[in-house]
């Protein structure tokens, strides 16, 4: 995970998409929001960062995404997929014909690196992002729901294998118990026994396998998570603050604005682009 060092992040829903309801358990994504639009020539968005994932779609040309220093034009022959916390400008042309969705994964499974995923898309992604734009012009939710689910897993299966983490079994282990127990007072002795290694060793293990310290990991996965609660839901802060772990709303306020460069009630006021 890069470092959440931007000034802010954003919510997935906008004023324009269809807001979907939030079907736990049914796959390996969860869909925040579809929309369709014309693009127009203030659709021109620097340094968007954001705790969910987006697929962008194209078709007709004029659109472009850049990313790492690299410039992804979008057309009917090739989507994007942006994972969370990567940074990201975008911009088009009048007219262009876009399609979106922001969305996550479950369980939190990671991209091998902070890059846009290109897949490969010919007919049968076409054909599916033509009935999801139709269903989303009309408002049909369910179809739209379907529809955005299908179109995801037709995205990913056109990537190239490799584009989760390569991740070692050990640091495997340690991420999914720390997955599973964000919420606790999580130690440097708790995690090294999780590894089979003392405290000393795990610290330099830990920090050459994901480039930060244990306590800087899991100040920023808390962080995240908490962007994504509160963007998606409605429970008060201080019960997000509890329920990651932070000893008071307080302490949270501090973490989160060191991570995510604002408070999160002023995080919880923005809106998407």
């Amino acid at each position: 995970m890069s470092k959440i060092d931007r000034t802010q992040w954003q919510n997935p829903l906008t004023a324009l998409g269809l807001r979907l309801a939030n079907e736990s358990g049914a796959g390996e994504f969860q869909i925040h929001e579809v929309g369709v639009m014309q693009l127009h020539d203030q659709w021109q968005h620097r340094a968007v960062c954001s705790p969910f994932w987006r697929l962008f779609y194209e078709f007709t040309p004029g659109a472009w995404v850049n990313c790492s220093g690299r410039k992804i034009e979008l057309n009917r022959d090739c989507a994007v997929i942006l994972p969370d916390g990567v940074t990201f400008d975008c911009g088009g042309r009048d007219g262009v014909e876009h399609l979106w969705l922001h969305f996550s994964l479950y369980p939190g499974r990671p991209a091998g690196s902070p890059q846009p995923l290109v897949p490969v898309v010919g007919a049968d992604f076409f054909g599916v992002a033509s009935a999801l734009q139709s269903a989303t012009r009309r408002r049909e939710m369910e179809i739209a729901r379907h529809l955005g689910m299908a179109l995801l897993h037709v995205a990913f299966a056109g990537l190239a294998p490799g584009w989760l983490a390569e991740t070692n079994p050990r640091l495997q282990r340690v991420l999914g118990w720390l997955e599973q127990n964000i919420s606790r007072q999580i130690s440097n002795e708790v995690l090294a026994a999780q590894a089979g290694l003392g405290i000393e060793a795990f610290i330099r293990w830990f920090k050459g396998q994901t480039g930060r310290t244990p306590a800087a990991y899991v100040a920023e996965r808390r962080v995240r998570e908490a962007g994504r609660r509160l963007a998606l839901g409605d429970d008060s802060i201080e019960h997000i603050a509890e329920g990651l772990g932070f000893s008071n709303r307080h302490h949270f306020s501090r973490v989160f604005a060191q991570y995510a460069g604002c408070g999160p009630a002023a995080f919880r006021k923005g809106g998407a682009k």
